[in-house]
Formats: C-alpha cells, structure tokens, sequence
C-alpha cells in the first residue's frame, strides 16, 4: 500500500489536483480518496454524496472526514458513548485537534481496508503542519498540568474541595468542575487506544511508503507559500520533494499576428512577462532540488468524474 498526501495553499485547485491524482491511480490499482479539507470541496469536485465512503468509479472509492462522527464512533466502540453526547464533549472537540484526530481515524481505518493507493487531500496552508503534528499531541495530551489538576478533582468528587481546587469550585461551580474532571478521567480510561490510533498515524506520516505532494500556483506568491510550508514540515521531519505546479500558462513572443490591435498586443506581452516569470520560479524550485510537474490552466470548471478524468491526463508524479 502507499500514500499519497497532498499539501498546498488554499485555492490553488489542490483538492482538485488530489482527485486527478486518485482518478490516475484507480485505472491500475484499487485507490482511496479522503478529504481532510473542512472546506469539502471534494464533494462539489465529484458532484455526488460522499459522507460515507464509495465507490464512485471502478476501482476508486472517495471520502470526506466528519470530525464528530468519527469522535463518536470512536467513543461508542471503546465505551464511553454517553459523555459523547454531553456538551463538555462537543467544547472538547473543539479544544483538541479532533479534526486532524478524526482524520486518522478515518485514514487508519481505509489503510485496513486492502487499498492499493490512498490519496489524502489535506487542510490548506499551515493547517497542514497543525494536520501531521496531531499525532503527537495527542501522545502529550494527558501530560499537561492542566488536565492532571482536573484529574485530581475528579478523585475527590463527592468531597470538600480545598486551596486551588476550592477556589475553581467557587469559580466555575462545584458541578461543573466534577463533571468536567469525570469527562477527563473518562478519556483518561481509554488513552492507552488513543496512544493506538496516535502512534499508528505517525507510522503511516514516516512510513517509507508515503509520499508528500506540494501543489502551487505561479499566482499570487502561492510558490512562496508552499515554499513556507516544506520549511515548516521539514522541522517535523516530513521530506517533500515533488511539487506540481498548477494553472501553469507558457507565452512567447511569438504566435502573436503582426497587425494585431495595441490591446491585444499589449495583454499578450503581459502574458509573456507573466510566463517568464512562472518559467523562472520553476527553476528555482528544480535548482533546489524539487521535482516539478507542470499542470496547464484547463479552462474549464472540474464540477464531474468524467471532465476530472480528462483533466487527470495532465497530472504527472512519481
């Protein structure tokens, strides 16, 4: 099996960069496609439901991530779907990276179901790094202060609160503090399946069998962004070595007809400078060190498998 993860600042077409990648992939193998993107735009890309996995071509099956979904199926199968539906659960939900967890879970989950190829479409920009440091986070959660001293209130439930823990109680409520200490305790009872999952997804980010895909555009400094991003993911130890180039247009001088009207001639000569200067960034992308893939403008809005198909021809990797 192999993963493909794809990366990149928003709007430069990298969900739909991560469909055509997957749509190459299923014409030889058995491929998995998963949105981590919060966005969703996968499922406008492909114009059909994708809450749950499907198969939406022969060989290619496509999903997006619903964060409290999977923190709930996760919470019903190890016991504690009851504080699921507190809503101590849902504001926790939201303090720890349970979109990134929820991820794994899903990712974990279709790594287990005999894909050949599974393509990660993730969060834009810096919510990449937020995305592949997640694993250890979670590994560190249950060692902060913080959640230790809400631990300890919760072994004195029932009893007279003193010091800090008084003073807490007096604050937020003697109620309130004991059911948020049971929640954590709660969590704490299943860390060891947290552990599990977190360890698992960081095998599959350092596996020797995934690969991590820049996409950029020559618009907008988004090559300078993307640029931002390796160096961010390489304090991580995430090796990116290949970036495709998205909306790539190429003018000359030439091709232009002779008696031509000044404003033709005139956009036609930004154009050139604009290609020129495209042309450079990919040199300097391959100078150091990158391999880059050019991928034409299409022209067209990709709102279908079959116009996806066609645009998929255009993607090239390793």
């Amino acid at each position: 099996m192999k993963v493909i993860v794809v990366l990149g600042p928003g709007g430069v077409g990298k969900t739909t960069i991560s469909a055509a990648i997957a749509v190459k992939l299923s014409k030889k193998a058995k491929t998995a496609l998963i949105t981590v993107d919060p966005a969703k735009r996968l499922k406008s890309a492909l114009s059909i439901d994708i809450d749950e996995i499907k198969e939406v071509r022969k060989n290619l099956w496509a999903t997006q991530v619903d964060k409290f979904k999977e923190f709930s199926d996760f919470a019903q199968k190890y016991g504690i779907s009851e504080i699921s539906k507190t809503k101590l659960f849902k504001i926790a939900a939201d303090m720890l990276p349970s979109e990134e967890y929820a991820s794994f879970l899903k990712i974990i989950e279709i790594c287990e179901m005999g894909f050949d190829y599974i393509v990660v479409d993730t969060p834009p920009s810096l919510k990449f790094i937020s995305f592949v440091s997640a694993p250890e986070k979670i590994l560190s959660l249950f060692e902060t202060d913080v959640v230790r001293y809400f631990l300890e209130i919760a072994s004195r439930a029932g009893k007279r609160f003193s010091g800090p823990i008084g003073i807490a109680g007096r604050i937020l409520g003697a109620d309130f503090v004991v059911e948020f200490a049971n929640f954590l305790a709660n969590l704490k009872s299943i860390f060891s399946q947290m552990r599990e999952v977190s360890e698992k997804a960081q095998k599959i980010l350092k596996g020797e069998n995934t690969v991590f895909i820049g996409v950029a555009s020559p618009y907008d400094r988004k090559i300078e962004e993307l640029l931002e991003i390796i160096k961010e993911a390489e304090k991580l130890d995430i090796n990116i070595t290949q970036i495709i180039i998205n909306r790539y247009l190429d003018f000359s001088d030439d091709g232009i007809p002779i008696n031509s009207p000044e404003g033709v001639v005139k956009l036609h000569q930004e154009l050139v400078n604009f290609s020129s200067k495209a042309r450079e960034q990919v040199k300097t992308l391959q100078l150091k060190g990158f391999k880059v893939f050019l991928v034409e403008e299409l022209f067209k809005d990709i709102v279908s498998i079959p116009v996806l198909e066609e645009f998929s021809e255009k993607i090239e990797f390793i």
